[in-house]
């Protein structure tokens, strides 16, 4: 049976039925027990159903491991499965206390009796027993990554290895030549150990700089928690540290307070939490005492107030249930530290290449010792008086550190550098170097939407009268917006604009405009909260924030877009007479104030429902002097209406007081009982809802060229996201449905793996299912990231190939375990990242095209001029072999590393996962351009032999080092355009640095060249002459002619020819699988004709 149906089955098991109290209490300890048992056997079954985003993942408890099909996205060993960690907290409650589903208990006297207590709370003794038994109410930290940890992460590559060998062998060198009298090649070994030796420095220092800071969500959670709480001990209310409260205490709640353990509350009053952070719900939370289903999800559980969300309103006393680790914050925290991170696909494909490239220059470097030892040269070095094995052993070394790149894991480190700055001009900050590339191979985006698609700051969006309906724009708390009639085909619209109004909406008259100004003014001075504006960022940005209840503060921003400039005058000219707060029990909130004359009047606003009974007129036409009678049921129609495209209506109302009533101390009662005597008028409606951010809309369909899909989950209600994701174009008519968490919790793997490529909008999500969102998604061989601001979203941005969280609004601990962090919280920016993403891999690429051809032809060069006998000598030295990787390959690479996006970027399909950095292409300009290369090295080393005139071997060295080097640099601009001809006036602009790069080999290049003591003492050459320099500049024209001419029209035969043949053989074999499969699954038949299974129906 599948571990969903056996969870779900033992909580249906553990509520009690209908009938007598001694069955009840025989069938909830039967379920205490089958609990038990199922999670017992979660450790071992989990690992069986749990999706495994990682490679070589083993579970520690049954020692069995996975391989993932995946392998080269994502790699590394994974702890317990999401199941293992929270079975504890989100089934039993954690602690030793692990059996009790505190929401389901009935009264408070129950879970008291659970405890061991009274609610006079626990004595200083006890609570000290306790902490000692329970321990602090502080999150375990994670273990920290050491500097040396740290340092061997990046050095931990097969080309460092081979660097690290190299460096050893020049030092061994360097030392031997100096003891024995040859200062000279002593000197030229020292060079060729100290430029290793700062290639590996180089590379490490980049890296770690770059990486930023380790692992700090514990301590981002830490900061989250209260620092104090209010409890009752010893029979008194005492103020102490958060950190020594134990389950068992009884504490207390009031506005403002950060909730500093998990408790079941009592004697609540009029109490709201914000658990956005935690659940997803934008709405403050009303809870209360009433025990709720043992299978209710975590933002339907009323009667629980968890550690770290905030109270906005009301006060309340709770006994703690859960503290530290066992708390629903600590299981967050369990998440986030056994969640491992994904592996980069660069990181793979890096391993790859350094794999092959370290096989390939070990099967060189011997065949250059065995040339070396047996060919023409071993006699030439014997007659020279020279050790025959150590100058074949030397020339080994000169041909394995050419061929080595050593430039390129610093160029590809500075690629990635780049991008990282790029991006970070865009808003997107990298945490981690190599994501950078992951960005420009995501396929699926999921988001959560409060305060990511939206932004977490409730907004009216409509206004409905008697006469008109109107659409409000503006997002947020920023009181910027303007108002709009509709039409009845343009009143589906759920989400503002800033954009104009569309062809069939108008802008207000003069007269609606005042209208809705008065309209508003009901609101503003029917209310409890305020708009603050505030100065961040060093008093260089304003920012609008709440102060109170979220849908109070949406109808003050109304009032201000309506040109009610200061609430403050407002309320100081029409002061609160009487109050009746609001209460769930009545569902509606009144102030009494003077009527501008003599009278008095009774603002009200409140559930549309409970506004339309006690209502008998309403406005008319627009105007507020004009009053009819109540057309009950337009407004039931319009409230239906607006309520089934996911908003939160509220109604505004008046009614005149009489003269003789006193209003200083007013009851609800006031009001129902008095609902004959009272004329509410109904003013109108106005319509709420944390609205999508007017960006994100454009950015989801920019995505959606790009190939990338789009996923929403929320903790929000079902129809509120469904209805978001029509706005924002994620939900349409082919994904036009919504999953929620508990009916996740039902699936088996292979639905759910079905399921999440179905479905773009997921609601009342726990974090457990965005991990299994996520992890489905891989298993599916989708790159996926995570986007999210809340504690909840933590664990699932870790698990996702790339998490990204939001700057602004988002919690620490998302910060901390995202790779990526918006500090604009624009949905938007992740796009832009996208973009500079598949830009970077896309140079990446052009990287190794250039560096791989360039250093293939320094190693095979040395190696074919030792089988040449008549060469006398080597074209290149190791010293000049290493100049070229770190300073020409580098700085040319450079050049490769800022080059802007090719146009059409985004209208390409994400590049299919696994894609190899060294494919078709990169082999194809190796194996050619190499050779042009080789030829050409080698020709000029020949030609220059005997012609205009006979040159020493210096000058001879001067004109084939510089010929690989301007080769290089024309071979360059080749790989500025990877397919498309670079014989356009594009190569003349767009990437400055091209031409920089230029100036600087050529400088350099010269200075070589023409540097007394740097020329003929370290790089052993001499200054080339008039012919020399034209030879090396026509070879260079040369190379960038032939190149081209291959893109042209060697590489679309090449290529366009081997894609089809491959496609039509990829389509025949599956054609033959899927007929192979059909067979497979046909009943097969013994010789009589039957099922040999002997039962048609098993």
């Amino acid at each position: 049976v599948p571990l969903h149906h056996r969870i779900a089955a033992a909580r249906r098991s553990s509520t009690t039925h209908d009938g007598d109290e001694e069955s009840g209490a025989v069938e909830a300890s039967a379920a205490a027990s089958s609990h038990r048992s199922i999670i017992s056997d979660i450790a071992r079954a989990s690992i069986d159903m749990m999706p495994r985003p990682m490679m070589g993942m083993a579970d520690t408890l049954s020692g069995r491991s996975y391989q993932n099909p995946n392998q080269s996205i994502r790699a590394g060993e994974a702890g317990p499965s999401a199941l293992d960690v929270v079975s504890e907290g989100t089934v039993h409650g954690g602690g030793a206390f692990g059996d009790v589903t505190w929401h389901s208990l009935a009264t408070i006297d129950d879970v008291c009796s659970h405890m061991g207590i009274t609610k006079d709370g626990l004595t200083t003794s006890e609570a000290e027993n306790r902490l000692q038994i329970h321990g602090a109410n502080k999150l375990t930290p994670p273990k920290k990554e050491s500097f040396l940890h740290k340092l061997f992460r990046h050095m931990n590559s097969i080309l460092i290895y081979i660097l690290i060998v190299a460096a050893v062998l020049s030092l061994y060198f360097a030392i031997s030549k100096g003891q024995e009298g040859k200062a000279n090649e002593s000197i030229d070994s020292w060079a060729e150990f100290a430029l290793i030796v700062l290639v590996i420095i180089i590379n490490v220092v980049i890296g770690l700089v770059q990486e930023g800071s380790a692992e700090k969500s514990a301590e981002a959670l830490k900061s989250m928690l209260s620092a104090k709480a209010t409890a009752l001990r010893d029979g008194e209310r005492v103020s102490l540290e958060a950190e020594l409260l134990v389950p068992g205490d009884v504490i207390y709640l009031k506005s403002g307070d950060r909730v500093p353990a998990d408790c079941r509350l009592f004697d609540v009053r009029k109490i709201q939490i914000q658990e956005a952070m935690l659940t997803g719900e934008s709405n403050d939370v009303k809870k209360n005492t009433d025990a709720v289903d043992v299978n209710t999800g975590l933002a339907d559980r009323k009667c629980i107030a968890y550690s770290a969300t905030t109270v906005t309103t009301g006060e309340a006393a709770g006994v703690v249930i859960a503290t530290g680790d066992n708390a629903e914050i600590g299981r967050i925290n369990k998440l986030v530290s056994t969640v491992e991170e994904t592996r980069t696909n660069l990181l793979v494909q890096m391993d790859y290449i350094g794999l092959w490239i370290s096989i390939f220059v070990g099967v060189v470097a011997v065949a250059t010792f065995l040339l070396g030892f047996f060919g023409p040269y071993s006699t030439v070095w014997s007659g020279l008086g020279k050790t025959v094995w150590q100058e074949a052993f030397k020339n080994a070394i000169a041909v394995a550190v050419a061929i080595i790149p050593e430039g390129l894991p610093a160029v590809v480190t500075i690629a990635l550098a780049l991008g990282v700055s790029a991006m970070a001009k865009q808003n997107a900050i990298i945490r981690k170097l190599p994501c950078v590339e992951t960005l420009g191979s995501l396929t699926v985006i999921n988001s959560d939407k409060t305060g990511t698609l939206t932004k977490n700051e409730m907004t009216v969006v409509k206004i409905q009268t008697a006469a008109s309906l109107f659409r409000v724009t503006g997002v947020g708390y920023e009181p910027k917006g303007d108002f709009f009639v509709m039409s009845n085909s343009s009143s589906s619209s759920t989400g503002p604009s800033s954009e104009p109004a569309a062809a069939d909406e108008k802008p207000v008259s003069e007269q609606q405009h005042h209208f809705i100004k008065e309209m508003l003014t009901v609101g503003a001075l029917c209310n409890n909260s305020n708009l603050v504006k505030k100065t961040v960022t060093a008093g260089r940005k304003e920012r609008w924030e709440a102060a109170g209840m979220p849908t109070e503060v949406a109808i003050l921003t109304a009032a201000r877009k309506a040109g009610i400039e200061s609430l403050k005058d407002l309320n100081e000219e029409r002061p609160k007479l009487g109050v009746i707060p609001f209460e769930s029990e009545h569902k509606f909130m009144a102030t009494v104030h003077n009527d501008g004359g003599s009278g008095r009047v009774m603002m009200m606003k409140g559930a549309a429902d409970r506004m339309i009974d006690l209502c008998k007129t309403q406005v008319i036409g627009d105007d507020m002097a004009t009053v009819g009678a109540l057309d009950r049921d337009f407004w039931q129609s319009a409230v239906s209406r607006m309520a089934s495209q996911g908003l939160r209506v509220l109604a505004l109302c008046t009614a005149p007081i009489p003269a003789k009533d006193d209003v200083t101390d007013l009851e609800p009662s006031y009001v129902t009982k008095n609902k004959g005597k009272l004329t509410f008028t109904m003013v109108g409606l106005v319509a709420i809802l944390d609205p999508p951010r007017d960006e994100c809309i454009d950015a989801i369909k920019e995505a959606s060229t790009a190939g990338i899909t789009v996923k929403m989950i929320t903790g929000d209600h079902a129809q509120t996201a469904l209805s978001i994701g029509r706005t924002l174009g994620i939900a349409d008519d082919e994904h036009d449905q919504v999953y929620t968490g508990p009916q996740l919790d039902m699936m088996t793997d292979e639905e759910l793996n079905e399921v999440v490529l179905k479905c773009n909008v997921f609601a009342r999500a726990s974090p457990e299912n965005k991990i299994q969102i996520v992890q489905a998604l891989q298993v599916n061989r989708e790159i996926a990231s995570m986007t999210g601001d809340g504690v909840n979203d933590a664990p699932a941005l870790k698990a996702a190939n790339i998490g990204v969280a939001m700057g602004i609004n988002g919690t620490d601990v998302t910060k901390e375990v995202a790779q990526m962090v918006l500090a604009d919280d624009n949905f938007a920016t992740i796009i832009s990242a996208v973009r500079e993403g598949r830009r970077v891999w896309d140079n990446l690429r052009k990287i190794l095209v250039f560096n791989l051809p360039v250093n293939l032809a320094q190693g095979l060069t040395v190696f074919f001029s030792m089988a040449i006998e008549d060469l006398g000598a080597v074209p290149l030295t190791a010293i000049q072999v290493l100049y070229v990787n770190m300073i020409t390959s580098v700085t040319m690479g450079l050049m490769l590393a800022a080059e802007p996006p090719e146009p059409m970027v985004m209208n390409k399909p994400p590049r299919i996962p696994n894609k190899r950095l060294l494919g078709k292409l990169v082999m194809w300009r190796c194996l050619f351009v190499s050779t042009i290369m080789i030829v050409g090295i080698i020709g000029v080393f020949v030609w220059n032999k005997s012609w205009p005139e006979t040159y020493d071997l210096q000058q001879r060295r001067g004109e084939a080092f510089s010929a690989l080097i301007f080769m290089e640099v024309g071979y360059s601009f080749n790989c500025r355009f990877l397919k498309s001809s670079s014989i356009s006036p594009r190569i003349l602009f767009g990437n400055m640095w091209a031409w920089v790069s230029v100036a600087v080999v050529t400088g350099l290049q010269i200075l070589v060249l023409y540097c007394p003591g740097l020329n003929t003492r370290v790089f052993n050459v001499k200054g080339m002459d008039g012919y020399q320099w034209i030879r090396v500049l026509l070879m260079m024209l040369a190379v960038f002619l032939i190149v081209e001419f291959l893109k042209a029209f060697v590489d679309p035969i090449l290529f366009v020819h081997f894609k089809r043949t491959l496609k039509k053989s990829g389509k025949a074999i599956r054609r033959g699988l899927s007929a192979r499969k059909k067979n497979d699954k046909k009943p097969k038949k013994d010789s009589s004709g039957q099922d040999p299974s002997g039962d048609s129906q098993c």
